[in-house]
């Protein structure tokens, strides 16, 4: 034997009792195992314990992959067989030095990397145990995080878990348990966990919080609120299929840590076993009672194990009654702790593994302070100075596991992400991760490309594998194609009747185009008319209007004439003269103003006209509207408004036309009291005897025609205007119908292009 196999031996009656001796009896036990040494059943019980250990891998699987969905099963199926890998490989090469190798300062192993079996079977063993064990911390991690991180971050953070952060916290808890001496720092403290409530659980627990932080939620599982989504298994049968194996699995865990073949194993077994019981009773009556009203299958069996973990700190020095307790208390800090992640924390843990190992890892490490057996007490050691030295046990753990890992995921996440992408996350990590498929993804797949199709035929159909679910649902998919199929053609003839009406539409829309140029190549015209006319009497307007300008100016000189003959008799016969030749010349120009006024009202005939075309033009456009039913409402409302606009438009003509009869009336009485009032000068020329008294009468009576003829003079403005502005608006009118008449085409054409469209 080397010389190691008195210090290996030493560990057998310390672990066996669950707490630490003082120097002399570690002096006493050694001696006593250098003389006997482990018997060839130690042997045996310790690899069975090992193998119980290392099938609760096969129990994480089971219970990761039935919480996650479908889609991301085989990826944390993956991780699970690859962290235990890397754990191993880590564990062999550095971990293990570090955990038991020669202490340096209480802090870490100085030992013992990568070491050679050789002739010491002890070591075999013991290294087979804790081998089992790192694998345990490493894969609590793979569930929390599970369905969205990516593959090579996880394997960094088993790595880093397995190689660095649960080696260096075991040497503190634990590292004397191979070479002897005072171990670690926490060891040397008093501090209390016979097979890892902290050193395995919560470690693994704080590793997955870290990860939780830095990873972030699914896509979906909070909503914009901040409230949780719940995402429900995809298979509780795996879920309990697993907790069964954990619960198996975990009689190795804490009986094998006696490591050593003894009658301390029946009673670690039992409180074990009553702790996991009681603590999927108080998750189940929790939630049986609680908000649901129904008990919760996983919070069940997250009860379960979570009295499992925290059993497993002191399965060796509790008795049966402080076993049970810890397993409700277990129970109750995995339901509240759920919570509290969820609600408060808002962070998505698909397994519970931060409630579970974590929270309740923590918790039965210092239940051992409150519920340890006198008797298991080490010398000079109370309830309560023990409760300390454990609550600084499982600071440190905390401060130390969550640490590490925060900054590595942080540090890590500078250079590569940490998560997949949201369209990687929505396929699933069986696919984007590995590639992997099976019956169900290709169901989906198929199911994907019916979604995407825009033809149904016999292409989309599927195999069918008779006697299992996913044949059922194939069948059932085979059986909606072949609906959609029929439904599809009868869609299909329906479209082709449609397309038929369709083309008549568009032959009509062809017609009806060609009619709606014709009639508003016909507006043009008439607007083009309709501007030489302005033109034309915009010019005759500007002869009038100087005509009648002439004529104020003309009377008013004949009245001043007439006040310059009162005053000068002597001058009578020049300014009687005068007066004639003003009259005269105010007649013609009042006879202009009246042929004037009769080529207005040729105007006034020519606008009449312009608006009965206008009303023929509004008719058709009725007619063409009703021939295109519903598509042509629009443009039978624009129709009725030219008709609308051509009613108008004949009424100011015949409004001007009759102002035009007023004033021509008006005219001809101007030219009758002008007529007399030369009348009254050849009077006054023939009789100057009376010539004072007729230039008077003359003038008074060239005053009240002055007058009159400044009335009509304003009159004949006010109409010039009003018919100036009744042809604009005439012209506008008619660019405004020829506008609409276009957009209501357009929009008949769009409505049909609009129908084509898919």
């Amino acid at each position: 034997m080397s010389r190691r196999m008195p210090w290996s031996l030493a560990l057998l009656l310390p672990l066996v009792c669950g707490s630490l001796v003082a120097a002399q009896e570690r002096e006493d036990v050694v001696q006593l195992a250098a003389q006997n040494g482990p018997t060839p059943l130690d042997y045996v019980w310790i690899l069975v314990a090992a193998a119980l250990v290392f099938l609760m891998q096969a129990g994480f699987m089971c219970l990761e992959c039935g919480m996650a969905r479908a889609k991301n099963s085989i990826n944390v199926a993956v991780k699970n067989v690859a962290d235990f890998l890397i754990a191993v490989i880590a564990f062999w090469l550095f971990g293990f030095g570090l955990m038991f190798g020669a202490s340096w300062y209480g802090l870490v192993g100085t030992s013992d990397f990568a070491f050679s079996v050789g002739e010491n079977p002890w070591l075999a063993l013991f290294f087979l145990f804790q081998a089992v064990f790192c694998g345990t911390a490493a894969t609590i991690d793979s569930g929390a995080v599970a369905e969205r991180t990516r593959f090579v971050t996880y394997l960094v953070m088993s790595l880093v878990c397995s190689a660095l952060i649960y080696p260096i916290f075991g040497h503190w808890a634990w590292g004397s348990f191979f070479h002897g001496g005072a171990g670690g720092w926490l060891e040397q403290l008093g501090f209390i966990d016979f097979a890892g409530s902290t050193v395995v659980h919560s470690i693994g627990g704080w590793v997955a919080l870290a990860g939780l932080i830095c990873i972030g939620p699914r896509i979906g599982r909070f909503d914009k609120d901040g409230a949780p989504r719940k995402i429900p298994p995809h298979n509780l049968l795996l879920v309990f299929l697993g907790t069964f194996i954990l619960f198996f699995g975990w009689f190795g865990f804490n009986c094998g840590s006696t490591l050593a073949a003894t009658t301390d194993v029946a009673p670690i077994a039992v409180n074990t076993l009553l702790a996991a019981c009681f603590g999927g009773l108080a998750t189940s009556l929790l939630t049986w009672f609680g908000p649901t009203k129904r008990p919760e299958p996983d919070m069940i069996a997250n009860g379960v194990l979570g009295g499992l973990v925290g059993i497993t700190a002191g399965c060796a020095s509790v008795d049966t009654m402080g076993a049970a307790a810890i397993g409700v208390g277990a129970g109750l800090v995995v339901y509240f702790g759920t919570l509290f992640l969820e609600h408060l924390l808002q962070l998505d843990d698909v397994v519970g593994a931060v409630p579970v190992h974590g929270f309740c890892g923590a918790f039965g490490t210092l239940a051992v302070a409150i519920f340890i057996e006198t008797d298991n007490l080490p010398e000079g050691i109370t309830h309560l100075s023990l409760l300390q030295t454990q609550a600084i046990g499982v600071g440190a753990g905390f401060l130390w596991s969550f640490g590490v890992t925060f900054v590595l995921l942080k540090t890590l996440s500078l250079f590569m992400p940490l998560r997949v992408s949201e369209e990687e996350e929505r396929i699933g990590l069986n696919v984007a991760e590995h590639g992997a498929v099976s019956t169900l993804l290709e169901l989906a797949e198929a199911m994907q490309r019916a979604t995407e199709a825009k033809t149904y035929d016999g292409s989309l159909l599927v195999d069918v594998e008779h006697g299992t679910e996913v044949g059922d649902l194939a069948r059932c998919y085979n059986d909606l194609i072949n609906t959609i199929r029929y439904e599809h053609s009868s869609a299909q003839n329906a479209m082709r009747h449609l397309e038929q009406q369709r083309s008549r539409i568009k032959t009509g829309l062809r017609s009806y185009q060609s009619s709606v140029e014709q009639n508003v190549a016909v507006i043009q015209s008439q607007n083009e008319e309709i501007e030489r006319v302005l033109k034309i009497s915009s010019q005759r307007s500007q002869q009038v209007t100087g005509s009648v300008r002439a004529v104020f100016e003309q009377i008013d000189g004949l009245v001043k004439s007439l006040r310059d003959v009162a005053q000068h008799s002597d001058q009578s016969r020049q300014a009687t003269d005068l007066g004639l030749t003003h009259s005269t010349e105010g007649q013609q120009t009042v006879k202009k103003l009246d042929r004037s006024a009769a080529e207005i009202e040729a105007v006034l005939a020519l606008i009449d006209d312009i608006a009965e075309q206008t009303n023929l033009l509004a008719l058709n456009a009725t007619i063409e509207a009703a021939r295109a039913g519903d598509a042509g409402k629009g443009f039978a409302v624009v129709a009725a408004e030219v008709k609308t606009l051509a009613s108008q438009s004949s009424e100011s003509a015949r409004q001007i036309s009759n102002r035009i009869v007023t004033i021509q009336g008006d005219s001809r009485g101007a030219v009758r009291k002008i007529g007399e009032t030369l009348e009254v000068i050849r009077q006054v020329s023939d009789i100057s005897t009376q010539m004072g008294q007729s230039i008077r009468l003359s003038m008074e009576e060239h005053e009240r025609a002055s007058s009159d003829i400044h009335v009509i003079g304003d009159d004949v403005v006010q109409m010039i205007e009003e018919m100036m502005k009744g042809l604009s608006e005439v012209r506008s009118g008619t660019a405004e119908i020829a506008a609409r008449v276009r957009q209501s085409y357009e929009d008949l054409e769009g409505v049909l292009a609009d129908s084509d469209a898919p």
